[in-house]
């Protein structure tokens, strides 16, 4: 079997289509990823690294420690349910619909995780999302690090809100974007990757409330490193870079906080720390 760009694969009850980058692993490698996936499909295999409302992702490393290791990350969505499973009739396939939000957000210059194999189940309904490891540190991981350094914390924070304002300029609204989906790689400037990009939308309407939810979900965990002046510094990097006035967005952000947190309360899920206050940051 050649692992050509572009190729398509049938096996196992899914089809699946084979990206250019997986095509610039060594053949024997490749070969290894397709069963492997497919062996996590069929529910054995793999290291299950977290399980969502929509979602299961699974961790396995290919190679040996003489070729050295890739880590790899296989992520099956659920088969859509009611009218999105309708709506699935007669519209493009999950697959389609990521590999398309996957090109527009290349194109529009933002790092993503490196697509390596992305497919659709026949019959079962399922999506498969095969990727590399994307570059730099989850961005919970480097607010601990720079604890202790105020300077490049602050640095870090206005440029994360300047980065989801460029989202947002772009025309993309983020379907989940939080700490852990953002990832901070080494260097100046900061430069970010987003990953989990299968509810992102690129929406005609409602995107003021859209753009909003994007900071709630941002803003609304308690991380070490992360106070409720640095949560200000992101809003308020975020109004600079969209040109709108701050203080009113940042009311708006800091409602939207508590209505969320009271949510979360209600239903008795875990209530992460998300107060923005109207303080001036420093």
């Amino acid at each position: 079997m050649t692992l050509d760009a572009q190729a398509r694969v049938e096996r196992d009850g899914w089809s699946l289509l084979l990206a250019p980058t997986l095509a610039e692993l060594p053949s024997r490698l490749g070969l290894e990823l397709i069963e492997r996936a497919l062996k996590i499909a069929g529910g054995a295999g793999g290291k299950l690294l977290r399980r969502s409302r929509h979602a299961s992702t699974y961790q396995i490393r290919l190679g040996t420690p003489l070729s050295g290791e890739s880590e790899v990350f296989v992520k099956l969505l659920d088969a859509p349910r009611g009218f999105k499973a309708v709506r699935r009739l007669v519209s493009r396939s999950c697959a389609e619909r990521l590999r398309a939000i996957l090109d527009a957000l290349v194109a529009a210059g933002f790092a993503v995780a490196p697509l390596l194999m992305l497919g659709d189940e026949r019959g079962g309904g399922r999506t498969m999302m095969v990727t590399a490891r994307v570059a730099g540190e989850p961005l919970p991981r480097v607010l601990r690090s720079v604890a202790d350094a105020p300077a490049r914390r602050r640095e870090l924070l206005r440029a994360l809100g300047a980065e989801v304002a460029r989202l947002h300029r772009a025309g993309f609204i983020h379907g989940d974007l939080t700490p852990y989906n953002i990832f901070v790689a080494n260097g100046t400037p900061v430069r970010f990757s987003l990953i989990d990009h299968e509810r992102t939308i690129r929406p005609r309407l409602g995107w003021e409330r859209r753009r909003l939810r994007n900071l709630v979900q941002l803003c609304r965990f308690d991380l070490e490193g992360l106070g409720r002046t640095d949560r200000l510094r992101i809003v308020d990097a975020y109004g600079r870079a969209m040109g709108v006035a701050r203080r009113r967005l940042i009311r708006r952000v800091a409602t939207m906080l508590r209505a969320r947190r009271l949510r979360d309360t209600v239903s008795g899920a875990p209530a992460p720390a998300c107060g923005v206050t109207s303080r001036r940051p420093v």
